[in-house]
Order: C-alpha cells, then structure tokens, then sequence
C-alpha cells in the first residue's frame, strides 16, 4: 500500500522508518513545511503537491493541517490514521463529519496495547463494579507533559462510564469533605521525571486490590500502533474508529 506521511518532527520520523521498514507499504513521500534533514522520498511542503496515487496517510503532524489533511483525503479517498493531537471540538467534528465520505481512525494514543487494556477494562468494571469494588484511574507522564488528564485516561473513564451509566468522574477530591460515594471514578494525574506514560484502573475491594496497568517504555510503542492502525482500517469501511472500535 502507497502510505503518505504527515509531520517531520519526532514522531514523523520515527513513522518513516517504520514504514519504510514495513514490508507490506510503500513510502511515497513526507508532507511538512520544514525539513531538518533530506529524505530519499518525495518532500512536500503541502498536500497540494502530492500528485502519486495514496492508499493511507498517517498523520503526527499539528492541528492546524486538518483541513488540507481531510480534504485531500476525501478528494483521493484515502484512509486516514490522524495521531495529532490537542484538536479543539470544532476540529474533532470535522473530522466526524468526514469520517461519513473515507475510513478514518483517530486516537490521541496508537499503542496496541492501550487498545487490549481498553477491552479487558470494559469487561471486567462493571462486573468489579456490581460486586462493591470501587474504580479509581491513575495516569502518569513525563514533568513536560502540560495537560492534565491525559487523553488516554478520559478515553478509559468514557469506556467505563458506558458500561456504567451511573458514574461521575471526579479530578480533585482537596475541596470535598465526605467520604467517597460509590458512583465516584477518581482520576488522579503524576507528572513526574521522563515517564512515556503509564496508566491504571484499579479495582479496590475488600482486602484486596486488582490493577489492570499499561506501560509505554518508549515511544516507538505507538509508532508502532499507528503502523498497525494504518493496517487494520486500510481494509475498513467508510467510518471513525478509535482505540475502542478497531481491533
């Protein structure tokens, strides 16, 4: 498959190797306004120079390419596996509204194994949950991080809160004076060292404790999720997937 990378930063390299790496795609080129280093692939400095046939376009690139991204994407019918993140809700819309025309997936986390923890948790909470265990989220990253909960956390409280309607989540437990209420999910933050990122449901009962916890070591973890996103939807009807919905 002919792949078109979108970002030449940090991620976007790392995606160039990957694919090129990939015996099943094909690197056409790299969409960025600015190139630090010259690649043996074709170097655009926007989508409308990109002329070759497009199978899949995997995006780590900044919010403000969304709109060249998914129109180029409809106009070729392309699959798109967006990994930018900090979009606004205007932006998340458009990219829903575009998702009806080309399969496009979007995930501000690619890891794989984010994807597995996101089926085992929306197995097991309510069951945990029926049975009087209380729900609690712990996400920790790296002291450069700025947002606070992570993408991935939110990602996990929705899961949740879909298989348990009555759940509220709570951020900040310093201004309550009361004891816990069962429907509560907590989600506390650590923004610490150089953490990629780790993130827990623990399940807390009666004299005993179950932490279902993944740990990105790297960040070749979601390079390597987007690859296999990329995979995956290549072969997908028109539509929006996420982590919850693709494998």
């Amino acid at each position: 498959m002919n792949i078109l990378v979108c970002g030449f930063g940090l991620m976007g390299k790392k995606v160039v190797q990957a694919v090129r790496d990939n015996k099943k795609m094909n690197l056409i080129g790299v969409v960025s306004p600015i190139f630090d280093e010259t690649i043996k692939e074709n170097m655009y400095s926007s989508f409308q120079e990109v002329h070759d046939h497009i199978d899949a376009i995997i995006d780590f690139s900044h919010p403000n390419n969304l709109d060249d991204l998914l129109k180029f994407g409809i106009k070729h019918h392309c699959a798109l596996v967006i990994a930018t993140t900090g979009f606004n809700e205007q932006q998340l819309l458009r990219i829903e509204e575009a998702s009806s025309q080309v399969p496009i997936f979007q995930s501000y986390n690619t890891s794989f194994g984010v994807s597995m923890l996101i089926k085992i948790v929306r197995e097991a909470a309510k069951e945990f949950y029926d049975q009087g265990y209380d729900i609690e989220i712990i996400e920790k990253h790296h002291n450069q991080k700025i947002d606070a909960p992570s993408g991935t956390a939110k990602l996990l409280y929705d899961v949740i809160h879909e298989e348990i309607d009555e759940t509220k989540e709570v951020y900040d437990r310093s201004q309550v004076h009361h004891k816990r209420e069962k429907n509560e999910i907590g989600i506390q933050s650590v923004r610490a060292g150089t953490i990629f990122g780790e993130h827990t449901v623990l399940l807390a009962g009666h004299d005993e404790v179950i932490e279902l916890k993944h740990t990105a070591l790297s960040k070749d973890v979601f390079v390597q999720g987007a690859i296999a996103a990329c995979e995956t939807i290549i072969d997908k009807d028109y539509g929006l997937y996420t982590l919850k919905n693709l494998y």
